[in-house]
C-alpha cells in the first residue's frame, strides 16, 4: 500500500473506531489493536525504501507531500510499535474512560498522524500533521485524572508550535518554498539566517521532548493522563521532538552550514548551547525524580532526563555518539513505556499509583514485577539490556570530543538512574504487602503481553545491538554522518572495541555463580510478618514495617533550597490571570455604569478624531 494512501485508510480507520465504540465499548478497543497493527504490517514494506515522493493533496500553489526515508521509518516504526502494544491495555480500562468512543478514535488518530509528521516532505505537511497529533493528544489528557494537566500541556505545546510557526513563515518569506530539502541548500549560503531558524524550530522539538525549561508538563501531563496513554506519551509521543532536532541538526546540515561560526571544544556553539540544555535536563529529571511519591510522575521525570541523553546524542553529528542517540530512542521507548504499563498494571489491581500506599506485589504480580525490573536495568543503562548500549555509545561519543561538562551530566545520570528507578521496585514490589492488597492478583494475560514484549526486545537489543545499530549506520550514511564500525557483535569506537556477546556471557556467568551460592547454601529461616521486634517492642501494624515514605530523605535534603522553574511558571500565570480579572472587569463587567463609562470613551473618541481613525 502506498505511503500516502496508508495514512489516509488510518485516519479513516480512528474514524470507524469511534462508531464501534459507540456500538460496543470492548468491540471499539480491540479495534485499536487491529488498526494499529495494520499501520505496522504495511509500515514494514517501507524500511529499505528511500526517496519516494507520494502525494497527499494539493490546494492553490501548495502540495501536501511525503518522501520515503530510512530515518523517518526509524522513527515511524518506534511510534507505531509502542502504540500497538500499548493498545493491548485498552480493552480492560475503556470501562473507565470518560469518553470512550472519543479516547479510542483519538488514539489511533494520533498515532497514524505521526506518519505525516516522520514522512514529511515539506514543512507545510509537517506543521499540519504536528498539530493534529498536539490536538489529539490534548483531548485525550483530561480523560484522564486533571483537566489542569491538559491546560498546562497545550501552553507549552503552544509555545513549541508558534515559535515552529514562525520559522516555517520566514523561510517560506526568503525561499518561497516550503520544501525542506530545497530550505536546506538555500540555508548552506545563508548561515546567519540558518541561525534563528534552527533556534525557532528546536524550540518546538524542546517543548515536545521535554527539555529544560520546558519540562514542567511531563509530570503533570503524563501523570494525570489516562493509564493506558501515558505508555504512548512518555515512550512515543515525546519522540516527536527529537525527530524536531534531528531534522535541523542533520537533515538540515548543521554541521556545514555552521562550520566557520564560533566553536566551543570544536561544537558549533548553536550545538553546544542545545547539548547543555539536554545536560541541565539530566540532573533536573533525575533530582526531580528522586523525589517523588507518585511512581507516574517519577518515570515522567525519567524522561525528561532521558530526553537529555537522545538530544545529546542527536547533537553530537559523529559516529558514535550520533548513533547511541538514536538507538536511545528505541531504548528508552521500550523501557519507559514498560514501566508505564507495569504501574498501570498495578493501579489496575489496587487503584493507586501512590508509592506510599503499595508494597510487597512481587509475588502476587511476578510477571508485572520483572517487566519493571528489565525495564529499569534499561533505564539504568546496566548490561546487557540495550539502555547500556545506547549510553555507551553517547559516554564514547562525548569523551572522543573532550566534552567533560556533559559527559559529567550523563554520568551523574546513570548514578542517579539507579537511585529513582529503585525506589518503586523497593516500595511497590518488594517490602511489606498491605493486608487491603491480599487478595491481588496478576493481570490478565492479555496485559502481560505487551510488556513481555518489550522486556524481549529491550533484551535482543541488548545482546545484538549490532541488528539496530547497522540500520541506523544506514542513517548516518543518508544524512553524511560517518557511519558507525560494526562487525559481528563488536562495536568499535575511538578507545576500542566492545563486545556485546561477550559481556553477556560475563554477566550470565556471574549470574549462575550466584545462583549456585543461592540454592547451595543455607537459606533463611522464614518467619511470619508479624513475627519479629524492634527495640524491646512488638509492631502489630504490618504498615509500619513498610518504609516507602521519605525514601531519600538524607539525599533530598542536600537541595531542597533549589531554584525551582516551576515555581517562576506559577507566578508567571499567577500575574497573567491577576490581569485577565482586570480586563475583564473593565471591558466585560455587569456593571451598568462601567458599560457607560465605555459608551462615552467611545462616543467621544468618534466625535473628536472619528475622521483621523
Amino acid at each position: 500500500m502506498a505511503l500516502n494512501s496508508l495514512l489516509i485508510t488510518g485516519l479513516l480507520l480512528s474514524v470507524l473506531t469511534f462508531f464501534l465504540t459507540k456500538i460496543n465499548k470492548k468491540l471499539g478497543s480491540y479495534f485499536t489493536i487491529f488498526s494499529t497493527l495494520f499501520v505496522l504490517i504495511f509500515l514494514f514494506g517501507y524500511m529499505n525504501d528511500v526517496g519516494t515522493v507520494f502525494n497527499l493533496g494539493s490546494f492553490g500553489g501548495f502540495s501536501l507531500q511525503l518522501v520515503s526515508s530510512n530515518y523517518g521509518w526509524f522513527f515511524s516504526i518506534i511510534m507505531v510499535l509502542t502504540y500497538f502494544l500499548v493498545s493491548f491495555f485498552n480493552p480492560y480500562w475503556i470501562e473507565k474512560m470518560v469518553n470512550p468512543a472519543s479516547y479510542n478514535m483519538l488514539y489511533v488518530f494520533s498515532v497514524v498522524s505521526t506518519l505525516g509528521i516522520f514522512f514529511a516532505k515539506d514543512f507545510l505537511t509537517l506543521f499540519i500533521f504536528w498539530e493534529m497529533v498536539v490536538w489529539s493528544s490534548l483531548f485525550i489528557i483530561p480523560l484522564g485524572k486533571s483537566r489542569k494537566a491538559s491546560v498546562v500541556y497545550y501552553t507549552i505545546s503552544t509555545i513549541g508550535s508558534f515559535s515552529m510557526f514562525f520559522a516555517v513563515m520566514y523561510l517560506y518569506s526568503l525561499f518561497q518554498t516550503f520544501d525542506i530539502e530545497s530550505i536546506s541548500q538555500n540555508l548552506i549560503s545563508s548561515p546567519n539566517t540558518a541561525v534563528m531558524a534552527y533556534f525557532a524550530i528546536i524550540i518546538a522539538g524542546l517543548a515536545k521532548l521535554g527539555i529544560f525549561p520546558f519540562h514542567t508538563w511531563l509530570p503533570i501531563a503524563h501523570g494525570n493522563a489516562p493509564h493506558t496513554f501515558s505508555p504512548v506519551l512518555s515512550g512515543g509521543l515525546v519522540k516527536m521532538g527529537a525527530f524536531i532536532a534531528l531534522l535541523v541538526s542533520a537533515i538540515i546540515p548543521t554541521s556545514q552550514i555552521f562550520s566557520n561560526h564560533i566553536r566551543i571544544i570544536g561544537v558549533p556553539y548553536e550545538n553546544y548551547i542545545i547539548m547543555v540544555l539536554g545536560a541541565i535536563s539530566i540532573i533536573v529529571g533525575t533530582l526531580m525524580a528522586i523525589k517523588q511519591e507518585d511512581a507516574k510522575r517519577l518515570i515522567a521525570y525519567s524522561t525528561v532526563a532521558n530526553g537529555g541523553y537522545i538530544l545529546i546524542g542527536i547533537s553530537l553529528l559523529d559516529q558514535v555518539g550520533f548513533a547511541g542517540g538514536i538507538m536511545h530512542i528505541f531504548n528508552h521507548a521500550m523501557a519507559s513505556a514498560a514501566m508505564f504499563l507495569a504501574i498501570g498494571a498495578v493501579a489496575y489491581r489496587t487503584g493507586t499509583t501512590n508509592m506510599n500506599e503499595l508494597g510487597g506485589l512481587i509475588k502476587k504480580m511476578p510477571v508485572t514485577f520483572a517487566a519493571y525490573l528489565i525495564a529499569i536495568i534499561s533505564i539504568a543503562g546496566i548490561p546487557p539490556t540495550s539502555g547500556f548500549a545506547s549510553k555507551w555509545l553517547i559516554f564514547q561519543g562525548l569523551a572522543s570530543k573532550g566534552l567533560m561538562f556533559i559527559a559529567f551530566a550523563t554520568f551523574f545520570g546513570s548514578i542517579g538512574s539507579f537511585m529513582y528507578v529503585f525506589r518503586p521496585l523497593a516500595t511497590v514490589f518488594l517490602g511489606q504487602l498491605s493486608p487491603k492488597h491480599k487478595d491481588v492478583k496478576e493481570v490478565p494475560f492479555m496485559m502481560q503481553i505487551p510488556m513481555l514484549v518489550m522486556s524481549l526486545l529491550t533484551i535482543y537489543f541488548g545482546v545484538f545491538p549490532s541488528e539496530m545499530l547497522g540500520f541506523i549506520s544506514k542513517i548516518q550514511a543518508s544524512l553524511n554522518i560517518v557511519p558507525i564500525s560494526v562487525e559481528g557483535s563488536k562495536i568499535y569506537s575511538f578507545s576500542g572495541m566492545w563486545d556485546s556477546l561477550v559481556i553477556t556471557v560475563a554477566f550470565v556467568i556471574g549470574f549462575i555463580i550466584a545462583a549456585l551460592i543461592f540454592y547451595t547454601h543455607k537459606k533463611a529461616q522464614p518467619v511470619d510478618q508479624m513475627n519479629t521486634y524492634t527495640s524491646g517492642e512488638f509492631i502489630y501494624d504490618p504498615e509500619s514495617y513498610h518504609y516507602a515514605k521519605n525514601y531519600y530523605a538524607p539525599f533530598e535534603r542536600l537541595y531542597k533550597n533549589h531554584p525551582s522553574v516551576e515555581k517562576f511558571y506559577d507566578v508567571i500565570a499567577l500575574r497573567v490571570n491577576e490581569f485577565g480579572r482586570l480586563v475583564r472587569s473593565w471591558f466585560f463587567s455587569s456593571n451598568a455604569s462601567v458599560g457607560v463609562f465605555w459608551i462615552s470613551v467611545i462616543i467621544t473618541i468618534a466625535f473628536f478624531w472619528g475622521d483621523k481613525i
